[in-house]
């Protein structure tokens, strides 16, 4: 590794275990846009449309967030990548004050400019941005359109093709969490939130969707066979059971710093794991039948949806294809 990315992350581990906060530091390609490079691992379905998702990520730009968004920039060149979905806990050690907070940019704006990504990136709330003002989440949008975080949870339909749709449905799973919500001081808005109607709105909007494809994306997973964080009971009890009921194909998350690809035996959904964007690397247990994959990696997850197919493809931050499954 070279010096100056070795000291990046020691830097940035040492602010991570200390709790500082640091400061101051598509669509398928049309023709005629060049052709894939050697080192470009994926390529998008035929008559695609492509996205990018990944959580864990807001650490002021330092060490792996900045190399893994010059990937994606370089990557989207390429693939054209309709829009960005990021699966959360955006800023550590604990989200953002206000509006005006430092990590507005240097852990976004700064970070997420390469002139090839594209303008929209849409957000759900993760653990870690629940320790302060979530609110401040939801008003950035007024200041940066480019932030596409219209509420707490939400559902959004992409044109695939003429005739085919993908609709995803964004999340808000931090107050769910039993451990969160017993810990008002610690995660301020997580009481004030109720998941019943969450639920009851993911039941109608899954019932109504008719789209070809329909992915859900969460902060938190499901299952998981991370170390750092494993399955989540209260989302196997209370979300699942709506996943399988309308049989989802696909359910992507963060939280574990890791990348995984579980597929629990007589289940429709493929759950896939992304949190690698930035934050220190958590670690995976042993693969299974149904734990297919699992990495400690910083990367990212690519999406192409097209009328036939729905594929996922892992990256890492070197460009290297990991991973990749297809439905």
């Amino acid at each position: 590794m070279p010096r100056s990315r070795h000291f990046l992350r020691s830097i940035r581990l040492i602010a991570w275990l200390s709790g500082v906060t640091l400061g101051g530091w598509g669509c398928t390609a049309p023709t005629g846009d060049p052709p894939f490079p050697a080192d470009i691992a994926v390529k998008p379905l035929p008559n695609s449309l492509t996205f990018f998702a990944f959580g864990d990520w807001g650490v002021y730009g330092l060490g792996d967030q900045t190399v893994l968004a010059n990937r994606m920039d370089y990557y989207a060149q390429y693939l054209k990548p309709g829009f960005v979905a990021l699966m959360g806990d955006n800023f550590y050690p604990a989200g953002v004050k206000s509006t005006t907070d430092a990590h507005w940019k240097q852990s976004f704006e700064f970070v997420y400019k390469g002139s090839n990504l594209p303008r929209l990136f849409y957000p759900v709330l993760g653990n870690h941005d629940y320790q302060q003002s979530t609110q401040a989440e939801l008003d950035y949008n007024q200041l940066n359109p480019r932030w596409a975080m219209p509420a707490r949870y939400y559902t959004t339909v992409y044109a695939v093709d003429a005739a085919t749709n993908l609709r995803v449905v964004y999340l808000d799973t931090s107050p769910f969490v039993a451990e969160y919500r017993a810990n008002p001081g610690g995660y301020p808005d997580v009481a004030a939130q109720n998941t019943a109607r969450q639920v009851a709105w993911a039941d109608s909007v899954l019932s109504h969707a008719t789209e070809r494809w329909t992915v859900v994306i969460g902060h938190h997973p499901v299952y998981s066979i991370g170390l750092d964080h494993g399955n989540q009971p209260e989302l196997v009890q209370q979300l699942q059971p709506l996943l399988t009921k309308y049989k989802v194909p696909l359910y992507l998350n963060g939280h574990s710093h890791t990348l995984q690809h579980i597929r629990p035996a007589g289940l429709p959904t493929d759950y896939i794991t992304a949190g690698t964007g930035g934050a220190p690397l958590g670690s995976v247990g042993p693969l299974s039948a149904e734990a297919r994959f699992g990495q400690a990696a910083f990367g990212f997850a690519i999406i192409s949806a097209s009328a036939t197919a729905l594929r996922v493809s892992l990256v890492d931050e070197a460009g290297k294809l990991l991973y990749q499954v297809q439905r």
